[in-house]
């Protein structure tokens, strides 16, 4: 099952209910952080970077604040375009429809196994805290067991990794629950309205409804995933335009260890960038662990456990070829 707003409305969820529960609805699903239009682009070796990346990563608000991709790429002439999204498959089909070059996130396992051509190229976080299953405090559900024959809400649907693994551990198989899909900025009131019994989410989105004591975690990623979040792009671009990956990667490493070094001035920049309060703010930077460093051997076994258990449940017919789709080159160097 796929919810979404206009569904919400059906269920009787009011139009202000919606606003009120999901501050972060504020902001568009697809909008570009500059004025400039984000279009197909055919031409891969254009003089254009365009990055495709969801709302809780400071790091690219602190690249677009001090201009250090601009300065980066001064020399090139490149211009860039910042483009936010809610979650993962919005960015994979913007890389997808050739709307963007570069994206971030959790790595789309999916549309590696179903060939579309990507490349990751950098890890910049490790933070499973920043995932978890919510429920509503006063709720029945009080342990794994007991999401047996509820309905479960989040963005990915069956195949989000952090559910499978919580149920299988459990003893669960992942047909004792009913799978409603259902975008980040909409699952917050479908949990306060009853519609889903629990939300899959993660930070921003989990901090806002925690601090506004309307959720508490069932069970946080914590010992469940490693959540690296990678950068990876469109194959074609990225072998096309080797100096343009190379100084994007550079100034990528500089904003993290500016929001590392200035942890105030990151919390404000998310507090602005996302509506949120101080104190969900804090909360999201505190559970993200920012790093730069080169795919690794961990997280190359996280992406075959996560694939094997797609393979397994019948959502990717193939297992990804990990050595064609990760390229440590360009990061090898910046790392060192």
């Amino acid at each position: 099952m796929r919810l979404k707003r206009r569904d919400l409305l059906g269920l009787g969820i009011s139009t202000a209910a919606l606003a009120a529960c999901g501050k972060l609805a504020n902001s568009p699903s697809n909008t570009s952080i500059n004025t400039t239009p984000v279009a197909a682009n055919t031409d891969v070796s254009s003089a254009k970077l365009r990055l495709g990346f969801q709302p809780p990563y400071v790091a690219v608000y602190a690249l677009r604040e001090q201009k250090l991709l601009e300065k980066a790429l001064a020399e090139k002439s490149t211009s860039v375009e910042f483009r936010r999204m809610l979650s993962l498959k919005p960015v994979t089909e913007a890389l997808s429809a050739s709307a963007i070059d570069l994206g971030l996130g959790g790595t789309p396992v999916a549309a590696i196994a179903a060939g579309q051509p990507i490349k990751i190229i950098a890890l910049v976080e490790r933070s499973p805290k920043t995932h978890a299953l919510l429920v509503l405090p006063n709720s029945p559900i009080k342990k794994v067991a007991d999401l047996k024959g509820k309905k479960l809400g989040n963005p990915s649907g069956k195949s989000y990794y952090l559910a499978i693994r919580v149920l299988e551990r459990a003893g669960l198989k992942d047909s004792d629950i009913e799978w409603v899909q259902i975008e980040n900025d909409a699952g917050r009131s479908a949990l306060l309205s009853g519609a889903i019994d629990v939300w899959g989410t993660w930070d921003p989105f989990y901090a806002s409804a925690e601090v506004a004591k309307e959720v508490v975690p069932l069970v946080d990623g914590e010992g469940y995933q490693l959540n690296y979040v990678a950068l990876f792009g469109r194959t074609d671009y990225i072998e096309k335009n080797p100096e343009t990956i190379q100084k994007f990667l550079q100034a990528y490493k500089q904003a993290i260890s500016w929001a590392k070094d200035n942890r105030q001035a990151a919390v404000d920049i998310l507090v602005k960038e996302n509506k949120l309060s101080p104190q969900a703010a804090d909360l999201t930077l505190g559970r993200r662990n920012l790093i730069f460093e080169v795919p690794n051997d961990e997280y190359r076994q996280e992406l075959i456990n996560q694939s094997q258990l797609l393979t397994r449940l019948g959502l990717i017919k193939q297992q990804p070829n990990w050595d064609s789709a990760i390229d440590t080159t360009v990061a090898k160097a910046i790392a060192s």
